[in-house]
This record gives C-alpha cells, sequence and structure tokens, in this order.
C-alpha cells in the first residue's frame, strides 16, 4: 500500500468510526454543524471573495451571489425543514395490511461516510452545497475540493477546518494522485462534479465498492431562439449568461440554434448589450472574469483557431492576463471542431437551422445536455421542447435561471449526470429511506383465515381478490361478500323453510 493510499485509508476509517459513535446522529447535532459552515460564510465572506477573485477573477457580485449567498440560502431551508425531513414518512397501505392494524413507512437513514469531489468554476457553491445536503442527512463528509482553484483549496485547508470536527468532515486537498487514492477507499455514497469523461473514472472506481454515485457532469447545453421573441431582451439574456464566470459554467449556453435571419439580427442586438454591460474594452470591466489557468486558456484558443466557423465578435484576448472576451461565431456546422465536446468557456457558436422542429431534431442528435433553453412567446413551442427534447432541466425565456430554485432538483440525464440535488433533494441524495413494516402479534386469526396451511379456498379467494386493493375498495369488497353471503344464507333458510311446511 502506498503512502497516498494508507493516509486516505487512515481519513475515511477516522470519519467512519465518528459516524459510528453516533457524532450526526441528532437533529441537534446536524443544525451545530450547519450553523456552524453558515459561520464560516459569514465571517470568511472577504477571505471568499478575495480567493475566488485570484482564481477565477470573479466579480464580488457574482462571488456573493452565486457561491456565499445561493449556500447560505440553501442552509436556511435545511434548518427550516431538517425535523420535518428527519422524520418517518407513512406509507399507502392496502386493504389486508389495513385490516391487521399494520404501520407502514420510510424512515430515512444517513448513508455513513461520503466523499463530495468538487470542481473549480464555482469552488465554494459546488462544494458546499452537498456538503450540506450530506449533513442533514446525517453523513460525515470527505471533503476533496479542486487543486486547480488554488486559493480556494488552500481556503478550505487552512480556515474552514477550523469551523467544523475533522474527524466528521475532514478536508483532502490536492490533485489527482490524491483524488484516485481516495476513490479507492471504501465509503459509503460518492458525489462527483465535473466533466463526463473523470465521471466514467469515478464510476468505474465506484463499482469496485458497489458505492452509489450521484455524477453532476456537464454537455452541451443548447439554446433555441423563436424569431418571434424580442432580439433585444433575448441578446441581453444570452450574453449576461454567457459571460457570467466567462462561461465556465456547467449549464452555461454552449451554442445558439436560430434562423439565419435571427442570426444577423441577434449579432447586433449583441454586440449592443456586450457594449451596455462592460462598456468599451471588456477586460478593463470589473464585472467579468478569468480563465482559470493557462492550460484551459490554451484549450479554448486551441478550439477557436480549428473552428471553421465566421467570427461575429470577438471581445479580444491577453494570455498573460487569462483574459478571453466572448467570441460569437456565425454559420457554424454541426461537424465543426466547437462542436464536439463542452466548451466551457466564453465560445459563443451559432448553428442556422431552418425552424423549431430542425431545432429539436438538432438536439435529440446529440447527447442529452444538463440543460436546454428556448426563448420563444409561443406555450406550444415550449410545450413542444419540453415533450420532443430530453435534458437535466428546461428553461423557457431564460438560461441558469433554475438554479437557485431549491424546490427544482438539479441534475442531469444520460453523458450530463446521475441523480439530482437542491433543497430537499440533497436530502433525499444522501439519504437511505429504509421500509419499516410493524405488525401485531395478536391478529393470529388472520393468518389462520389466509395465510397458514392447510390452505382454504375461502381464505385464498379472499386473500387474493383484497390483497392490493386499497382500504375503501377492500371494505366494499367485504362488504360486497357479506351481502352475497347473507343473501345466499337466506335463500337456504328459505327453500328449508318451504320444506318443511
Amino acid at each position: 500500500m502506498s503512502s497516498l493510499d494508507s493516509q486516505m485509508e487512515s481519513v475515511v476509517s477516522r470519519a467512519r468510526e465518528a459516524f459510528n459513535t453516533g457524532k450526526l446522529h441528532t437533529y441537534e447535532q446536524r443544525m451545530q454543524y450547519l450553523k456552524s459552515i453558515d459561520t464560516f460564510l459569514v465571517e470568511q465572506e472577504q477571505a471568499i471573495v478575495d480567493a475566488l477573485h485570484a482564481d477565477l477573477g470573479k466579480p464580488t457580485t457574482e462571488s456573493l451571489l452565486w457561491e456565499v449567498q445561493i449556500c447560505r440560502s440553501e442552509i436556511a431551508l435545511a434548518q427550516n425543514n431538517l425535523r420535518s425531513w428527519m422524520a418517518t414518512k407513512p406509507a399507502s397501505r392496502t386493504f389486508v395490511y389495513h385490516l391487521a392494524g399494520d404501520s407502514a413507512g420510510l424512515k430515512p437513514e444517513p448513508y455513513g461516510v461520503v466523499t463530495v469531489i468538487a470542481p473549480w468554476n464555482y469552488p465554494i457553491y459546488l462544494t458546499l452545497m452537498p456538503v450540506v445536503g450530506a449533513i442533514a442527512a446525517g453523513n460525515c463528509v470527505v471533503i476533496k475540493p479542486s487543486e486547480v482553484s488554488e486559493n480556494c483549496s488552500n481556503l478550505y485547508r487552512d480556515v474552514f477546518t477550523k469551523y467544523l470536527p475533522q474527524d466528521c468532515f475532514p478536508v483532502v486537498t490536492g490533485g489527482i494522485p490524491e483524488t484516485t487514492a481516495l476513490l479507492r477507499q471504501r465509503v459509503d455514497y460518492i458525489f462527483y462534479t465535473g466533466s463526463t469523461f473523470v465521471g466514467r473514472v469515478v464510476m468505474k472506481a465506484a463499482a469496485e465498492h458497489l458505492t452509489p454515485v450521484t455524477l453532476e457532469l456537464g454537455g452541451k447545453c443548447p439554446v433555441y431562439l423563436d424569431e418571434r421573441s424580442d432580439i433585444e431582451m433575448m441578446a441581453d439574456r444570452v450574453v449576461s449568461a454567457k459571460c457570467m464566470n466567462a462561461g465556465q459554467i456547467c449549464v452555461c449556453i454552449d451554442y445558439i440554434l436560430c434562423t439565419r435571419e435571427v442570426q444577423d439580427r441577434l449579432i447586433a442586438a449583441m454586440k449592443k448589450a456586450l457594449h451596455k454591460f462592460f462598456g468599451d474594452n471588456m477586460q478593463k470591466s470589473s464585472c467579468y472574469g478569468r480563465i482559470v489557468n493557462d492550460r484551459h486558456f490554451q484549450r479554448l484558443t486551441s478550439m477557436l483557431d480549428s473552428s471553421n466557423g465566421t467570427v461575429a465578435i470577438d471581445m479580444g484576448s491577453d494570455r498573460a492576463d487569462r483574459f478571453m472576451g466572448l467570441k460569437v461565431l456565425s454559420d457554424v456546422s454541426a461537424d465543426d471542431s466547437v462542436m464536439k465536446d463542452e466548451i466551457f468557456g466564453p465560445i459563443l457558436p451559432i448553428v442556422p437551422i431552418r425552424d423549431a422542429d430542425e431545432a429539436i431534431q438538432f438536439i435529440r442528435s446529440k447527447e442529452k445536455p444538463l440543460a436546454a433553453y428556448v426563448y420563444s412567446p409561443d406555450t406550444a413551442t415550449v410545450e413542444k421542447f419540453a415533450e420532443f427534447t430530453s435534458s437535466g432541466a428546461l428553461v423557457a425565456n431564460d438560461a441558469m435561471a433554475h438554479l437557485p430554485l431549491a424546490s427544482l432538483p438539479f441534475g442531469g440525464v444520460g453523458q450530463s449526470g446521475i441523480g439530482s440535488y437542491h433543497g430537499k433533494a440533497s436530502f433525499d441524495t444522501f439519504s437511505h429511506h429504509k421500509s419499516i413494516l410493524v405488525r401485531h402479534q395478536n391478529m393470529e386469526f388472520l393468518n389462520k383465515l389466509l395465510r397458514y396451511p392447510p390452505y382454504s379456498d375461502a381464505g385464498s379467494n379472499l386473500l387474493r381478490h383484497s390483497l392490493y386493493r386499497t382500504p375503501d375498495e377492500g371494505i366494499l369488497l367485504y362488504l360486497k361478500a357479506l351481502v352475497m353471503a347473507t343473501l345466499a344464507l337466506l335463500g337456504l333458510t328459505a327453500t328449508t323453510f318451504r320444506s318443511r311446511h
């Protein structure tokens, strides 16, 4: 066993011991740890903003809204609902179980030790959101922040660890070797956010121990723009979404589908939107971020250089500053290089299509995305996309607006992910919902009638016809049988009476 393997085994063993000693068993314990995370977010707000700016050039407003506040909202939701979430929920009973007086329910219980492997693009939000759900459900959590967002990773290692007990919530820093060694350990649940490629690696490692997983992946999220929509509204919403975090978002618009007429009008409107949002020099704007590192800058540059699309908008680049402004490519073909993999950056291809039906067929020909977007004032068009395309989420007339709504589970389908979280869905994801049936010891007359040998035709027929009936249906069936039996008995009695007289 390597030293890394030994180190990770020790981390997981300590977490399992902490779990087994009941450190997250009670409502009060879980509430305490949730409060500690909220305290970290409040007390270290400026340190978080500074780390995010150092890693991604993230504007303060984006950091506060999409990293800090969204996590605090998730914590508040969990705190307000935790007692009801933890309660055993009654399950419906069929007539036979109702007649026997059985009680049936689903009891949520924690898996045990959970591993959360987080990405670099939203180092606070995409790390702590699943951690909040895992704690609410009563799990110990091994937290693995991304080494790519180095400053945020150091913040977790040096500061976050002071707010929570490290036996319950150890933080593992490092790169691929550390993550690989961690994945070799037997844990009870793995939550991974990142690329589809690494998602396959995680799932293969999980299969070794039959460990359940949630995979929050990505894919190429399309947007269809209807010619009947307000062009300036579409341009404003598309540009603001695509430029957030310099396009480094898993549910960011990856490409546009529209007619050539809309394409030409859209490009002109997008130029106006960029000027409104970022002024004459996008690089100098305090509202625009940076590419996370040189490797990703080079990846995007190579993707752009190999494209055959026409550069319709180019807001400039500066490799030394890791600045890459929005690049809009028009007349992009379906087999272009930018249409092969998820872009994850400020490159926006426009693929001309004839109409909504062709857009739907185009989307259906690709792997299922994490999100799909449609801009149209026509309800029937929106419903057509909802009905005939498959994606983790569908949003009409905006992009990424579904993320803060905790009542909507967030997750992918197919290549874009497995499982979901946010709000109650997070608690459910990190809980095993155990079925519980409690029977009485004093109902043996029913077993003798319906269950035990020697079997009787009457008992077997009653059980066969009532086992899956609802209580109301079963009572009606029982009353019907009682009436029929009474009528039959009366008929027999009348016949006997006439024969004697």
